[in-house]
């Protein structure tokens, strides 16, 4: 979101905000048409207190929440991993095309400390901003 954007509904507290700042992977779940849950490991970002993803537009997970608008993400801390976790239950306020590849650039050296791969031939990224309406969990 761009700075001086509205705030999400959901202030994160600062336990989570510390556990968001990590570079861990986050397991993202959405619901497929027939109502099972979808679970997939992704990259992500804390931004302006928004839960940012990116992907290739072909995977099913993206579809997903384009179509429920919603999704939840669980964080589980590294090294206390039975004892610190956060789910954020969200809701999608933004799809953004990455043609440029900045997002998943920026997730990328987040992450691998590198740029992102070359994108394969026809391959495109997009963007979701995740606005966090409520969270649970553990020592959050």
């Amino acid at each position: 979101m761009a700075t001086g954007a509205a705030r999400p509904g959901v202030i994160l507290s600062p336990a989570v905000q510390r556990l968001a700042a990590l570079p861990i992977l986050a397991v993202i779940a959405t619901h497929r048409d027939d109502g099972s849950i979808q679970l997939n490991p992704i990259w992500f970002e804390l931004r302006d207190g928004y839960v940012v993803v990116n992907s290739n537009t072909r995977r099913a997970w993206p579809r997903n929440l384009q179509r429920q608008k919603k999704a939840t993400l669980l964080l589980v801390d590294p090294d206390k991993a039975a004892e610190r976790y956060a789910q954020i239950h969200g809701r999608l306020v933004a799809v953004t095309p990455d043609p440029n590849v900045e997002v998943i650039n920026r997730l990328s050296r987040r992450y691998t400390g590198k740029p992102f791969r070359e994108l394969e031939p026809g391959e495109e990224r997009i963007t979701f901003t995740i606005e966090p309406v409520r969270v649970t969990g553990q020592m959050i």
